[in-house]
């Protein structure tokens, strides 16, 4: 069954990061959207940053923006003790009869799921999350538990089947790294997009402050608050739904497609399955991938730029009057989405000239190996129906990219 692109789903996209404003949450429009990016496509996001920056924060701030409410934000804090049934829950004594088991369900059951700082349970631990991230689902005791639930809601002009959401928003502290345990390869490739937050402006610095010195003002509660929350929950699952459907049912455009593919083939040296690139470029790419690559990108990378592309394009880029031309900024939104998507999946080969780099650093060498990569990829040839010169224009994206998306 196909879905057309509604222009209010991308109103409704594009008016999230001015919710999310709204929330307190100042000038993280462009980190919003990504996250809005992996709810529509199912993706799980890892958050970078130092302490402070408001990661949790911008977690219930999300929530509260897309009409979820409280109850669908859950936030387990890791730590060395942490043991797996801490996080899906198992089976307790029953309150009314001690004498029969129950199960308790751990705060996994939640739509929009905060990890706070993963990499400080022990493996075993981090594990636990793997099932729910891939699959959707835990499994207790040998029972399988679904973290996703179809539901029948009120969209205005009748009753809509959708399917609530899950998505994985972890954090990590890139510094202060005693006791802590590195995600292994195989969970890192899980996170659709790992996200660097950055220290934010003094402006910024300044509204976070007067916002959390301002007293807080206790809601008056009406008699039909419950009836309320229900009706904006089911428009907010309807719309998230919606937007959903219709981004993710867009199919890229044939350069762009063969450049994702380029990408990852040429991350694995596949280098005769990459197409549309001329002889000499293709000899350029050869040399730059040479044996830098310790660990290549594999097909999760492939579908999570597709998604991203056409995703970003929908939510940060698209005229929301003119729905059915987000395929058309898809290469526009694969060159913003380059490094959040990739810079955690790529691995490079150890260069002891890097010795004397900082962290920060080498990150931003990887950043930048990752943006060399994806140009040498670049189709200019014809593909398609699509145009010679490709590469020339995903260049000319690439530098605005560089300076307007900071993530």
């Amino acid at each position: 069954m196909s879905f057309d692109l509604r222009v209010e789903d991308i109103g409704f996209l594009r008016s999230i990061p001015k919710r999310v404003t709204g929330e307190g949450m100042h000038d993280l429009d462009n980190v919003v959207n990504a996250l809005v990016v992996a709810l529509l496509s199912q993706g799980h996001v890892l958050l970078e940053g130092n302490p402070g920056l408001g990661k949790t924060a911008l977690i219930r701030a999300l929530s509260k923006a897309l009409g979820l409410g409280d109850d669908s934000v859950g936030r387990i804090q890791f730590t060395p003790d942490l043991m797996p049934a801490d996080i899906t829950g198992t089976l307790m004594p029953d309150r009314d009869d001690v004498t029969r088991l129950t199960f308790q369900p751990g705060p996994i059951f939640k739509e929009l799921l905060l990890a706070d700082e993963i990499n400080r349970a022990t493996p075993k631990t981090q594990a636990a999350m793997l099932e729910a991230m891939a699959e959707f689902q835990v499994t207790v005791l040998g029972e399988v538990r679904q973290l996703r639930h179809w539901k029948s809601v009120n969209a205005g002009a009748g009753l809509v089947d959708v399917q609530t959401p899950f998505i994985v928003m972890a954090t990590q502290n890139p510094i202060d790294q005693d006791g802590t345990f590195s995600l292994p390869e195989a969970q890192l490739d899980r996170f659709m997009f790992k996200i660097r937050m950055q220290m934010p402006s003094a402006g910024t610095v300044s509204k976070i402050i007067s916002k959390e010195l301002k007293a807080p003002v206790k809601p008056v509660l009406q008699e039909d608050t419950a009836y309320a929350g229900h009706a904006a929950r089911s428009s907010a699952l309807a719309e998230l739904n919606s937007a959903a459907r219709g981004v993710m049912s867009l199919r890229l455009p044939p350069s762009v497609d063969a450049h994702i593919i380029n990408i990852v083939m040429a991350s694995n040296k596949a280098f005769d399955d990459v197409q549309g690139i001329s002889g000499h470029r293709l000899e350029a790419l050869r040399k730059l991938v040479g044996d830098r690559i310790e660990y290549p990108f594999g097909p999760r990378a492939a579908i999570s730029l597709a998604k991203a592309a056409l995703g970003w394009s929908a939510v940060a880029l698209t005229d929301p009057a003119r729905a059915d031309e987000v395929t058309a900024s898809s290469r526009a939104g694969l060159a913003a989405m380059l490094k959040p998507v990739l810079r955690h999946r790529l691995r490079l080969s150890h260069d002891y000239g890097d010795g004397g780099l900082s962290a920060a650093a080498q990150v931003d060498q990887l950043d930048n190996y990752v943006q060399e990569l994806a140009l040498a990829a670049a189709p200019d040839l014809g593909v398609g129906e699509d145009s010679v010169g490709y590469h020339e224009r995903f260049a000319a994206d690439l530098d605005v990219a560089s300076t307007t998306v900071s993530l």
